[in-house]
């Protein structure tokens, strides 16, 4: 029994078959046939089979006792995996960033994760166990917690997007996914949720969505191609600026939207710079696609990286300059018609010094017609400058130049169509009315309370042909008698409008009232609308 419990079952039950022949040899008698007597022969076996069974029963016990052994090493091992387990995921639930939560059927928080707690702003959980879990959620969100409660019930996972409060306040978008916990019977026994943290991915894509929505409405060109120079994107004001509205862009390059001899300089000059520098801007020119025109465009190239900022393609926001170079082109001539007509009024000025100074009996009456001539002139070209020097309208030319000497409307009377004079007429026009209305208030019409004078013109005939008469007629004022001798006024009246209207200009000393007439071919005179 002891070789049974030490060594198995083997050498028992070897060592007591020899117990067994030892105990037979020790009563065996030699006169017998079979050594022993029936006796013993039945004690043996006996003996025999009883220690056999003691045997085995032990034997069973040193099995029963090693395997007792075996299974409490492997329950220990077992205890030490599982609390390596549980420490393992403890863990894991703790660095989480990553709020997962354990629900019942009924939807109510019955678990929560410590990293949960942390960015759900949750110190106890108390606080909130046994909570509807949907309550958190916000507008849509809410309908969809729901929504996903019910599919875990019925042992479907579902997953949204929404918008809930932290425990705190702190709004937060989160990207959720739901999933039901089966039974021992395999049944949903309860409800896994885990909430992801997307509030920064929200707003940046929030932010590319604005910048999508920027571009895309930009009236400016906005383009990106990649590295080989291939384009990928372009935006309707883009496509609409070179002639590519129903057109495909994706076997389109860079320099495929300048003219040939600009492509060099985009290739080695522009593109390199962009790598080099980080951006380029320049004037360049476009071409448009179906008609050939060149577009004048101010050519604004940018890297695009990606997130370890390598360069992978190039972006544009390029601004039509039509516009700004024809107001260029339109400043230059300007400023050159404005040099022109400077130096014409210069000219005249000096013109009417000149001729005041010569004719003017003293200092004080030269200073005093100088004076009023350069007013005259003064209110002229406020009409030029009004008009940048391109044009004046006749009617305002002679408001502003008669104005001064009696009321429009009372005294003066002005009638006749529209007609724009061209600048250098507008000038001696101006002029030549001041000379009338300064004789009128020394000694016609206006010298008096009574007397009116009227200006009045008309258009005969159509087209630059057309003949254009203007009438100055005074009337009510003291007796008119033809001068002895013609001043600088009287010269400058027709002399100057004969010269710069290119018509006929008469002036008649009637008794009743002074009258000058003047005909010129309009086309001379004034600018046509053909």
């Amino acid at each position: 029994m002891l070789l049974a419990l030490f060594l198995g079952r083997g050498p028992g039950v070897l060592a007591t078959i020899l117990s067994a022949i030892g105990a037979g040899l020790v009563v065996a008698r030699p006169d017998l046939p079979l050594l022993l007597t029936p006796v013993h022969w039945g004690a043996s076996v006996i003996f025999l089979l009883s220690t056999l069974g003691l045997v085995l029963l032990v034997e069973a016990l040193r099995t029963a006792l090693l395997d007792a052994d075996r299974l409490r090493d492997e329950r220990e091992k077992a205890l030490v995996v599982t609390a390596q387990r549980e420490a393992f995921l403890s863990g894991v639930l703790g660095s989480s960033t990553d709020c997962i939560k354990v629900l019942d059927l009924d939807g109510k928080l019955t678990f929560m994760s410590e990293g949960g707690q942390r960015v759900m702003e949750i110190s106890d959980f108390n606080d909130v166990a046994g909570c509807p879990w949907p309550d958190f959620w916000q507008d849509a969100g809410n309908a969809e917690a729901k929504a996903a409660v019910e599919a875990a019930g019925r042992g479907e996972a579902h997953s949204f997007i929404g918008k809930a409060d932290t425990y705190q306040g702190t709004p937060k978008w989160w990207h959720v996914a739901v999933s039901p916990i089966a039974g021992p019977e395999g049944h949903p026994d309860r409800i896994l949720s885990v909430s992801r943290d997307i509030t920064e991915l929200r707003a940046s894509e929030e932010e590319r969505e604005r910048f999508v929505r920027l571009a895309e409405n930009s009236a400016d060109f906005v383009g990106m191609a990649r590295t080989d120079g291939s384009v990928f994107y372009m935006n309707d004001a883009a496509k609409r600026l070179v002639g590519l509205e129903d057109a495909a862009i994706t076997r389109l390059t860079i320099t495929d939207f300048f003219p040939p001899e600009q492509v060099e300089t985009v290739a080695r000059e522009v593109l390199p710079a962009v790598e080099r520098d980080g951006h380029w801007a320049g004037e360049l020119d476009f071409r448009h696609f179906r008609t050939g025109e060149l577009i004048p465009v101010l050519y604004s190239v940018f890297p695009i990286t990606d997130a370890s900022g390598a360069l992978i393609g190039y972006g544009t926001v390029t601004r039509d300059f039509r516009e700004r170079r024809r107001a260029e082109d339109g400043m230059r001539l300007m400023n050159g018609e404005l040099a022109h007509r400077l130096k014409n009024v210069l000219a005249v000025v000096q013109s009417v010094a000149s001729q005041t100074l010569r004719t003017a009996p003293d200092t004080k009456t030269a200073s005093h017609n100088l004076g009023a001539r350069l007013e005259a002139l003064g209110a002229a070209t406020d009409v030029l400058t009004g008009s940048s020097w391109r044009s004046a309208d006749l009617h305002e030319v002679a408001t502003r130049a008669l104005a001064p000497h009696g009321s429009i409307g009372e005294r003066i009377l002005l009638d006749g169509p529209a007609v724009t004079l061209k600048p250098e007429v507008t000038v001696a026009f101006a002029l030549a009315l001041h000379e009338l209305a300064t004789n009128a208030a020394k000694y016609g019409a206006l010298a008096n309370g009574a007397g009116t004078v009227v200006l009045e013109w008309s258009v005969t005939g159509e087209g630059n042909d057309a003949i254009l008469s203007i009438a100055w007629r005074e009337q009510g004022g003291p007796p008119v008698s033809p001068p002895t001798r013609k001043g600088f006024g009287s010269t400058l009246i027709e002399r100057s409008l004969r010269s710069y209207f290119r018509g006929k200009a008469a002036t008649d000393y009637r008794p009743e009232g002074l009258v000058f007439e003047l005909e010129a071919r309009l086309g001379d005179a004034a600018t046509v609308n053909e």
